[in-house]
């Protein structure tokens, strides 16, 4: 893969982000908070919506901004002295200007996100002679909801009273919402060797500099959330602060981390990159390896989401399975006990998203505690079972046994609402909630092949793939500790749900699955990415799989970057909306790892390097949430972004690593104490070492490298724990069973 020239290519040109854990800073790309999306948010709410710095009452002149880590920003600016250049040299007739007068005070500002907001402001006189800088701050909050700022119209609103306290060495502000309901603040502490006053619209003062003398304000934010203030987690130059979980969090999160040795320099860099967007979105929330539970994206999705979490952290187990354990810990807290209309809520149904936003805390949108989502109850399921097949770990899968019962006694009570073998989804809650409620959950996301929407109920073809997966892997789980009986009557259900599927799903004509069955159990027959997923899961019989791939791929599909979620043939297509011909990279890597499932290694190399040269595209090397669908010819040499997409995006750095996963075969079985291979490497990428691959208690450094006959070899440079790596050749277009079957016969036999 050659690099591309366009890797500067900006997701959102008009802003900057800086964030860790639940909190977030959203400047122009000045470093100003002045109005719109921008602001500093503490779980989804706008503590600051003004900050603006001024000398001499005109803002400096701008000179440099930039992102550094994924929780810190530094910015320079440049004003004239008030003193002049000050004294020439010996002998000079008058006092030299330019430059030295002209830009005779840099101001050097870094900020650090965390908890709060801290600041160092530096303040260098660069002339020669003592001069004297007025320097202020405009302030203000307004406590608007995130989603309020993205829309531009306020449905909550209550007075902001400030209050300041004149310190020693510094000053205090404090802002007030008055609102009945919402109790916040926000605290703006400011240090240094200065007289601090209350200016107009927020805090000055004057700074007395010597030539060369360098003078350093600090300045905190400190969100006061329904009356509990968090403080920054960082001081000076970014020092951590006594008791701040960040740093602490990610050094045990990347002790746990497999490493990656590739070929191709490409590969390597979105690896890296992949690797520390999942390490930089910890919520930080809750204990152990709950903490490692990341964000779904920044800047807009900052809460607890359960399918994006679980997505990403199935995806990214290879790397650190303890993501995956942390994220069925949190989520697992909020799986529904009682029905409640307002929220989608039925006993058993596992959380969509938590948030604490304004709008949510107030009862004006259901995102408290949301259940409307039909992905997360499956990926919940399967992700126990992948926990049980990484780590071995039964008494861990005991301890959760009682809500993956609750959760498959729900898929089939309430799941299947007119029980007739399918999974069919439908809100609850009226006009607030989400009527799509598979994993495209927006309101045109699932249409007729004429561009009509198609109402609900509807069952969407992934979510009955899903949820044959998740019951078949329960199944293998339930056999490992020793329920038989449960295993097989789950296995029966996956089996009769499979038959089912395939009977009803499956397009003749098209040689392609069904995108749902609308109201009236019709198919609806557009052409679009969802079938995918039900060859990632495994639920296609194996003589439909090679049409539905080789579908997949044709041109109206695959751009050359990703392939689409809606067809280009479609009326309705357009590669810049969000579900009508964009590429999701999460749903991507989920596609290749059903062409992997069934044996398709040629179409599942392809579809990665599309992918993987995407990366050299964007900002950093890193996979946006969306991108756009173009295709990938003389006149598109960038496919463009849907206008807002985030980035870092949990699930699609998650998608990297279960590209390389599913190159390698890898398949652990840790209650066997064995990790199975099955290895195919593309020409594009000739070599590949793994480091600390962890299956259960033992650990394996793995080395895989493409001969000139195109055999992907292997060894074992190192295991530890008794580890039995075993490598089993999948048959080409074979069923994923019939693989597993085998796989694990030769292992035990």
């Amino acid at each position: 893969m050659a690099r591309t020239d366009v890797n500067l290519f900006w997701l959102r040109p008009g802003e900057y982000s800086a964030h860790r854990g639940h909190a977030v800073l959203i400047t122009d790309t000045q470093g100003r908070v002045r109005s719109g999306t921008e602001g500093f948010f503490f779980r989804g709410t706008r503590f600051l919506s003004r900050l603006v710095m001024k000398v001499n009452d005109q803002e400096p002149h701008f000179v440099s901004a930039n992102p550094v880590e994924p929780h810190f920003m530094i910015s320079y600016h440049l004003a004239p002295s008030p003193a002049g250049a000050g004294a020439g040299p010996p002998g000079a007739k008058e006092k030299s200007g330019g430059e030295m007068a002209e830009k005779g005070i840099e101001i050097h500002v870094n900020r650090f996100v965390g908890g709060g907001l801290h600041m160092d402001v530096h303040v260098t006189n660069h002339g020669l002679a003592e001069t004297a800088v007025p320097l202020a701050w405009e302030l203000a909050a307004d406590y608007a909801d995130q989603e309020e700022t993205q829309k531009g119209e306020r449905q909550q609103k209550a007075p902001v009273e400030l209050e300041w306290t004149k310190q020693s060495h510094g000053g205090e502000l404090v802002f007030h919402y008055r609102h009945p309901e919402l109790p916040h603040g926000t605290v703006v502490r400011l240090t240094g060797p200065a007289d601090f006053i209350e200016g107009v619209g927020g805090v000055a003062c004057s700074l007395h500099l010597a030539p060369r003398q360098t003078i350093t304000i600090g300045i905190d934010v400190a969100p006061v959330f329904r009356g509990e203030r968090t403080d920054p987690f960082y001081g000076l130059d970014g020092a951590v602060r006594h008791g701040c979980p960040a740093d602490q969090v990610r050094e045990e999160w990347n002790e746990g981390c497999a490493g990656l040795r590739a070929a191709n320099p490409t590969v390597q860099t979105a690896w890296d990159r992949a690797a520390a967007d999942l390490g930089s979105l910890h919520l930080l929330e809750g204990e152990g390896p709950e903490r490692f539970t990341p964000a779904a994206g920044i800047p807009n999705y900052t809460g607890l989401f359960g399918r994006d979490t679980l997505v990403a952290a199935w995806q990214s187990a290879l790397l650190n399975p303890a993501t995956l354990r942390g994220a069925l810990r949190l989520v697992g807290k909020w799986n529904a006990t009682e029905y409640d209309d307002r929220y989608d809520a039925q006993p058993g149904k596992v959380l969509h998203q938590r948030q604490l936003s304004p709008l949510a805390l107030l009862g004006q949108n259901p995102f408290l505690h949301y259940y409307g989502d039909y992905s997360a109850p499956g990926l919940f399921l399967l992700g126990l079972a992948t926990d049980l097949a990484h780590s071995g770990d039964a008494a861990f899968f005991r301890s959760m046994r009682d809500k993956a019962l609750a959760t498959l006694e729900w898929m089939d009570r309430d799941g299947d609402s007119d029980h007739d073998g399918f999974y069919e989804y439908q809100t609850r809650a009226g006009k607030l909630g989400t009527k799509n409620q598979g994993w495209k959950d927006s309101e045109q996301a699932i249409l007729y092949p004429d561009g009509q929407i198609v109402e609900d109920p509807l069952a969407v073809c992934e979510i009955q793939g899903l949820y044959f997966a998740a019951k078949q892997a329960m199944a293998l789980a339930f056999a490992a500790v020793g329920e038989h009986a449960r295993a097989a009557d789950l296995r029966a259900q996956a089996d009769a749900l499979k038959r089912r599927f395939n009977d009803r799903f499956w397009l003749e004509p098209e040689r392609f699955v069904a995108l749902a069955l609308d109201p009236n159990k019709r198919p609806v027959r557009s052409i679009a990415s969802n079938p995918g997923a039900c060859l990632a899961y495994g639920i296609l019989d194996a003589d439909k799989a090679r049409a539905v791939a080789e579908r997949l791929m044709a041109p109206d599909m695959f751009s050359g970057w990703g392939i689409r979620t809606l067809s280009s043939e479609h009326p309705a297509y357009n590669p810049l909306a969000y579900h009508l011909g964009t590429v999701w990279p999460f749903e991507n890597a989920t596609t290749g790892f059903g062409f992997k499932r069934y044996g398709f290694d040629s179409m599942l190399h392809r579809l990665a390097k599309g992918l993987f040269d995407a990366t050299e595209l964007f900002h950093l090397d890193r996979l946006p949430e969306v991108f756009g669908g173009h295709p990938r010819d003389r006149r598109h040499a960038h496919p463009g972004i849907y206008p807002g997409a985030c980035a870092p995006q949990a699930w699609s750095a998650s998608a990297v690593v279960l590209l390389v996963e599913s190159m390698l075969g890898l398949t652990p079985l840790a209650p066997l104490n064995t990790l199975i291979l099955d290895p195919d490497l593309p020409e594009w990428l000739p070599e590949v070492t793994l480091c600390g691959v962890d299956v259960g208690a033992a650990r394996a450094d793995l080395r895989f490298w493409r001969d000139d006959s195109g055999f992907t070899n292997h060894c074992v440079e190192q295991a530890s724990g008794g580890l039995t790596v075993h490598r089993y050749r999948r048959p080409h277009g074979s069923g994923p069973d019939d693989f597993l079957a085998a796989a694990v016969g030769q292992v035990i036999g």
